[in-house]
């Protein structure tokens, strides 16, 4: 009797301890399983980079989305050898963010090497064919050919990166076509022309280097055009942002009138304006005028008759003796660091340096119903300098009073036109090119009875900065803040974000001669003494302790 009552016992305790080992099993399975199915909808990332550099950007975010339909995208990699295997892994994380985030973009990979000759016929009519890489196996370099191409279609439109070397650059590549392909009209860009500005058509290095910049930045967003007001025409209905860079003569009525009606109608204006011209071969600097001072001052901004330094914050240029270089601080070549730049406006609120040359200072006037922004500014070190200028490095710098200046400047709202109480001005009489008496014109004034003063203009937004030199001296960070200023007056913030997202420099603060001597002193001296001095304190503890023990052991 006892017996079976024991194991009567046992076999219910072992039942009830199955089941309680057995429950929880089953919760954590359950909420493993929620977790996962959670997970696969929304997740988590932790960025610990200060500019994000590893997230997917909101203006990616924002365009994903927003999509009214299936984007495709198809990537036609190859999966060997083991280098471009990793970069294929490296795009699979990149979109597999991108697809967290939004519900209408369909994948597919696919790896050319399995397809047949007619296929990849088909991939080389949509500009997809094998590259060539280096690649080394046992222990020598070979050339291996190779698919790294991405496809992005939409609504029977098709756009191609044709190879794709890496992701540091992908997030804005993609982007970008998506929005190529998912955009129904192409904004225009006008470039003003007829007064020695920057011509973006014409076949100098930097010219052309500006103008790939801004076909492979904007991937086909822009039409580039020029715009001539000489003939007294308004500008072309189809320009949405007109480029203004660096006249060297002055702008006539009638076009400073054109320019205003077309800033009344709603269009978007950028103006770089030289406060300087250089003499032929030299350095020497006279003032320019331009004519634009009082139509920009009118708008909000009016431009200082100078150029500015900065004593704490400049580039530098090389200097050529014989068979020496020689590198010179310049302390016209302003340079601008990221606490320098306004972090509200999106057109720098992520940039790190910029470079501004020769370039004069702006002030921001209170204008009923536009806000200005100021988006660049000197140290508190900067100068101003005027009359004639002598800018040959190395020269006497004159002594002014050091302050912070504003060299560009952003203005948003609704402005009055400055042309709202005047008559429409008349087109100059053109010389006769066939006449050869100068004086001999004939009167190419278009009829302006039929044109009315527009006196208000819609919500629109103009910037100004102090040079047009950053297009003659390009380099990648006066291109990301050309880029940023047409994306920011042509399509709003949609791209700069993605464009901003890498850091281009990470240069450290001035300090004193003290705190460097505090730190250097500390480094070599106090910490050999800090170890000592714990190792001291730890001696003394173990001491401390070694005499208790002694001491009190024994009674234990």
């Amino acid at each position: 009797m006892y017996n079976l009552i024991k194991k009567g016992f046992k076999r219910s305790l072992s039942r009830t301890y199955g089941i309680d080992i057995l429950l929880p099993v089953m919760i954590i399975l359950g909420i493993l399983v929620l977790v996962n199915f959670l997970s696969s909808r929304r997740f988590i990332r932790v960025d610990l980079t200060e500019d994000k550099r590893y997230t997917v950007s909101e203006s990616t975010k924002d365009v994903i989305k927003n999509l009214d339909d299936i984007v495709t995208i198809t990537v036609y990699f190859s999966t060997e050898p083991a280098r471009v295997g990793q970069i294929l892994q490296d795009i699979r994380d990149v979109l597999e963010e991108y697809n967290a985030f939004s519900r209408r973009l369909q994948i597919d990979y696919i790896n050319p090497a399995d397809m047949d000759d007619a296929e990849k016929q088909e991939l080389r009519f949509k500009g997809i064919q094998e590259v060539p890489i280096n690649v080394f196996e046992k222990d020598k370099a070979v050339i291996a050919n190779v698919y790294m191409a991405i496809s992005i279609g939409y609504s029977g439109k098709e756009e191609v990166l044709p190879v794709v070397q890496s992701t540091a650059n992908l997030e804005y590549e993609l982007t970008s076509t998506i929005v190529k392909v998912t955009t129904k009209d192409a904004k225009t860009v006008g470039f003003l022309t007829g007064h020695d500005e920057y011509d973006i058509n014409a076949q100098t290095q930097a010219n052309q280097q500006l103008r790939q910049l801004l076909d492979k930045n904007a991937d086909g967003q822009y039409n580039i055009t020029t715009v001539d007001l000489q003939t007294g025409e308004p500008v072309d209905p189809s320009v949405t942002t007109l480029v203004v860079a660096g006249p060297k003569q002055m702008l006539t009525e009638r076009e400073k009138y054109e320019i205003d009606q077309f800033i009344m109608r709603g269009g978007r204006a950028l103006f770089l304006i030289d406060p300087i011209t250089m003499q032929p071969q030299t350095l020497q600097g006279t003032p320019l005028a331009t004519g634009l001072n009082d139509l920009l001052e009118h708008y909000g901004i009016k431009i200082g008759n100078n150029v500015i330094g900065d004593r704490r914050s400049h580039d530098s240029v090389r200097l050529q003796q014989g068979r020496m270089t020689f590198i010179q601080p310049y302390i016209y070549f302003i340079k601008i660091h990221r606490t320098n730049f306004s972090k509200e406006n999106s057109i720098t609120s992520q940039l790190e340096e910029l470079t501004l040359p020769w370039t004069s200072s702006l002030e921001t006037l209170t204008k009923e119903g536009v806000t200005a922004t100021a988006l660049a500014k000197t140290t508190e070190f900067g100068q101003s300098f005027q009359g004639v200028y002598n800018l040959m490095p190395g020269s006497p710098i004159p002594q002014t009073d050091l302050q912070v200046f504003t060299v560009a400047a952003a203005l948003e709202g609704k402005f009055k036109s400055f042309y709202a109480d005047k008559e429409i001005p008349t087109t100059e009489p053109a010389a006769d090119p066939d006449s050869e008496n100068e004086d001999d014109r004939s009167d190419t004034t278009p009829e302006t009875e039929d044109r009315t003063t527009i006196t208000d203009s819609t919500d629109t937004q103009i910037i100004v900065v102090g040079t047009g030199e950053i297009l003659t001296q390009l380099n990648p960070n006066s291109a990301k803040f050309f880029l940023n200023c047409i994306d920011w007056l042509t399509l709003g913030d949609t791209l700069i974000g993605i464009r901003s997202h890498s850091i281009t420099s990470r240069p450290l603060n001035e300090v004193s001669g003290l705190i460097k001597n505090l730190i250097k002193y500390l480094c070599t001296v106090g910490i050999p003494l800090l170890v000592v001095l714990v190792g001291l304190i730890r001696y003394l503890l173990k001491r401390r302790v070694k005499r208790l023990v002694g001491t009190y052991g024994s009674r234990i």
